[in-house]
């Protein structure tokens, strides 16, 4: 499930990529923000089909020993704990997941082999073996492997998160949401889940959708006013002269406190300030902070930015 946070970044590089190629107009740079929140969603279910693969995978590798015609008699009878994995198999026979892999036209396609390399390496992983040659069999094993399976071979995978960034250019700062929630889907398994059960949500609510429509809609509407109030406060600074990511941000963040009154000043300014030390100079959360902060106290002191509830200020 996407966090405030998130969303501002989606927001941010929405903004941006209006800046530079705007000619379509606002709607179909909102259609394209919906998308770019969505595709979270899509790389999700990416992480979620790989750990199908490997179910499937291992699935074939029995059969294929089984069929040798020289099989052992652990070919014949195989220790089949990972296939029968609590876990795997809900998630291989979850109907949702099927419904939406299928909307979602979601396929490795030749980079399964990824996939299948990865899975050969972690047979040779000990705690794979430790876990095939316990004699307990519980849910909190099953989901203990599969979660080391999914951190240490999957969300560590170099290989992997190119091809998700050759796939698309802003999934490298999408990564960690969508395997945010892959990691959550392992954890809340319990015996209660069925073929039927729904997989993690990407938004918790509308109001969270809302907000990132309406910050990009008023940041583009109002940049004129928005950037004219910035450079009041910025002295000593021409409108060329900041920054680009950092002009983004400021717009992003007056925006904000003028438009959710819901939304703490502290919490506004805060979430800016981190983003910039992320996206952008060493030096930018300081000034971030400097500008937004003198723009807050005015804001403040005309009764313009008016916070609803105690401890918003």
């Amino acid at each position: 499930m996407l966090t405030r946070r998130h969303l501002r970044i989606k927001v941010f590089q929405a903004i941006y990529a209006y800046q530079y190629d705007g000619a379509k107009g606002l709607l179909a740079a909102e259609k394209h923000l919906r998308k770019s929140i969505d595709d979270i969603y899509r790389l999700y279910l990416h992480e979620l089909s790989a750990l199908v693969l490997v179910h499937r995978f291992a699935k074939e590798r029995i059969e294929i020993n089984r069929q040798k015609k020289l099989a052992t008699k652990e070919d014949i009878n195989p220790n089949t704990r990972f296939t029968e994995n609590r876990f795997l198999t809900w998630l291989s026979g979850n109907m949702n997941l099927q419904k939406d892999v299928q909307d979602y036209h979601i396929s490795f396609g030749d980079d399964k082999e990824i996939i299948r390399s990865l899975y050969r390496a972690f047979l040779e992983d000990e705690r794979y073996q430790e876990y095939m040659d316990s004699e307990e069999s519980s849910l909190s094993a099953d989901k203990k492997i599969i979660k080391y399976l999914y951190g240490a071979y999957i969300v560590e995978n170099e290989t992997l998160q190119q091809v998700y960034e050759d796939h698309n250019m802003f999934w490298s700062d999408d990564l960690d949401a969508a395997q945010a929630m892959a990691a959550k889907t392992i954890s809340s398994f319990d015996d209660s889940k069925d073929e039927q059960s729904k997989l993690q949500r990407l938004i918790k609510n509308q109001d969270d959708l809302d907000f990132a429509m309406k910050l990009f809609r008023t940041a583009i509407n109002d940049h004129e006013k928005l950037e004219e109030r910035i450079l009041a406060k910025a002295q000593h600074w021409e409108g060329d002269r900041i920054a680009v990511v950092d002009n983004i941000f400021l717009k992003m963040g007056l925006a904000e406190l003028i438009t959710f009154n819901q939304i703490p000043v502290k919490v506004t300014i805060n979430e800016y300030i981190e983003l910039a030390k992320q996206y952008s100079t060493n030096k930018s959360g300081q000034f971030i902070n400097g500008i937004l902060d003198k723009l807050k106290n005015e804001m403040l002191e005309s009764g313009e930015v008016r916070k609803i509830g105690r401890g918003l200020l």
